[in-house]
């Protein structure tokens, strides 16, 4: 059946449920929280809701160690509280995303206990088994640190985890373990999920000729067939249905590789041009590079941007998300331009080409938690980062350490929404959170932002309804130029037919001389509440959004 979705048209609101809202008061955020608070999300414009994992698991990964696919995290709610959010969100509009986890599955999913009971049963099937190592084999390393490979007594094996111990690789060359996955996409759609996040997607096939070449397993032999099986199985007689890959690091070319063609095998696929930026050379997400460049926020896109053959429907752009810290916080300024550089950062993802996503909490400038001490951290990643970076290499003194993951660890991103000046900043009535507070909730809080209609949230707002109004073709269908100018300002130029916008963008802290001649646009936005018109200088981190006058 012929796809009849818009996907390009759509404007995504990403949530962590965990940290989202606490509807009954037990510390932990849940599905009723977000079926609250859809009311709020349909006033800022958004369409489709993505959620992280809400099956049922350990959170040794925040979810993507899953127990059981057809199931709700007890912490979350039930499945009738999730049939009731996806109900109350079709009502509004709004489309809801699961994750689907393709890679992995717990240690302790119902699978890999039959799997690991006997050779025989037919879950053994579902997973990478080796009873000996050869020398390619032994080199394959976790994403997560020390060895991919993990031995079983009782089948005397070792089964292969890319991630974390605790997150078993499916054998997706076994014909069972596509069967088992397009079981769950039907599960959920027969629920009302119309998307479907396909987590990891490059990494489905394992080949152990070179894994020196290849220590991550992106796009191994055998992923684009075992997935297009998987997708003309799922996906043959759901015409309102779409997919969403993530290949963290994909390039242009592999976008066009695997988003069309022969070898697509996912509508649309995350863009991580920027995700990169301020990460460590020598320990990456878990580190901080204090020379990391603004420049590449427009290098990096070009790729993106300026190829015609790149459909905008192909491609996610996002400023953060689970995965990564937050880009106020990263990139922008916690103090006095916080307001302006949220701004810049919003007028920046809203006006490229591609789908736009937000991180739950950037509509309202929310800040990276900070953490004083090294039990304050809930992420298995940060928890390998200590044993490995402090403990064991001692790259990092403790304290040391600690100031980078305030940067850029996945625990600062997943901060707890604030939305009001009350107990625990509304997240809840009063019980301790999971996670700790988060940092200004007097001055940064939903209800704070929905009083001021210069605020944060506001500004997103009337940028989604310029994307899904008066400028949509521009925006969504024009052509898309990135380019930095002489002055050291960014430039975004979208032409549709006879209409013409400009994004200024100053993504630095920094007074930037502008040698641009404006005088045929008119000003339609800027990241300052007084939108003086631009002329000749950018102050910091103000940008605007200009169209061309008509002659």
């Amino acid at each position: 059946m012929k796809n009849v979705i818009k996907l390009k048209d759509r404007v995504i609101y990403q949530i962590f449920p965990r940290s989202f809202y606490d509807s009954n008061n037990d510390g932990d955020g849940d599905l009723k929280g977000i079926t609250e608070k859809l009311g709020y999300l349909k006033e800022l414009g958004i369409d489709s809701i993505w959620l992280t994992p809400t099956y049922e698991t350990n959170f040794v990964d925040a979810g993507y160690d899953v127990l059981d696919y057809k199931s709700v995290w007890k912490q979350f709610g039930t499945l009738e509280d999730f049939k009731e959010m996806a109900t109350k969100a079709k009502e509004l509009g709004i489309d809801i995303i699961m994750d689907i986890v393709l890679n992995h599955v717990s240690n302790e999913h119902d699978w890999f206990k039959k799997a690991t009971e006997s050779r025989d049963n037919i879950e053994h099937n579902y997973f990478i088994w080796r009873d000996e190592l050869n020398e390619e084999e032994k080199k394959a390393q976790s994403i997560f640190g020390g060895s991919a490979w993990e031995f079983v007594p009782s089948v005397n094996r070792y089964y292969f985890h890319l991630f974390s111990k605790e997150q078993v690789d499916l054998n997706w060359a076994h014909p069972d373990t596509i069967k088992a996955m397009v079981d769950v996409i039907n599960f959920w759609y027969d629920l009302g999920v119309r998307g479907f996040r396909l987590d990891a997607i490059k990494h489905v096939a394992k080949t152990f000729d070179d894994v020196n070449s290849n220590p991550y397993f992106a796009w191994c032999e055998g992923a684009v067939d075992f997935l297009k099986a998987f997708n003309e199985q799922a996906f043959f007689d759901k015409p309102d249905a779409f997919t969403l890959g993530e290949a963290s690091g994909i390039t242009a070319d592999e976008l066009l590789k695997y988003g069309a063609g022969e070898s697509k095998v996912s509508q649309n696929y995350y863009n991580f041009s920027w995700w990169w930026i301020g990460w460590s050379n020598k320990t990456g997400r878990n580190g901080f590079d204090a020379n990391w460049d603004y420049k590449q926020f427009i290098y990096q896109q070009q790729p993106f941007q300026h190829n015609e053959q790149i459909d905008p429907e192909m491609f996610t752009n996002f400023l953060s998300n689970h995965d990564t810290s937050r880009s106020i916080s990263r990139w922008g300024d916690e103090s006095i331009f916080r307001e302006e550089s949220a701004k810049s950062h919003a007028l920046m993802l809203m006006t490229l080409k591609g789908i736009p996503c937000i991180y739950y909490g950037e509509e309202i400038g929310l800040l990276n938690t900070h953490f004083v001490n090294r039990d304050e951290f809930r992420d298995v990643d940060v928890a390998n980062g200590f044993a490995d970076l402090v403990d064991t290499k001692k790259v990092y003194s403790e304290d040391e350490f600690i100031k980078y993951l305030n940067i850029n660890s996945r625990d600062a991103g997943r901060s707890l929404m604030q939305w009001d000046n009350s107990v625990n900043a509304g997240f809840n009535k009063g019980e301790k959170p999971w996670f700790i507070l988060g940092r200004n909730q007097k001055e940064i809080n939903v209800a704070k932002a929905l009083e001021d209609k210069n605020s944060i949230f506001y500004f997103y707002k009337e940028l989604i309804a310029m994307r899904k109004g008066k400028f949509h073709d521009v925006l969504v269908d024009g052509t898309s130029k990135i380019e930095l100018l002489s002055s050291g300002a960014g430039k975004i130029t979208r032409n549709y037919q006879n209409q013409e916008l400009i994004a200024i963008l100053n993504i630095t802290n920094k007074e930037l001389n502008l040698e641009e001649d404006l005088t045929a646009y008119t000003q339609v936005l800027s990241s300052y509440k007084d939108n003086k018109l631009v002329t000749n200088t950018l102050r910091p981190f103000e940008s605007v959004l200009l169209v061309k006058k008509e002659v």
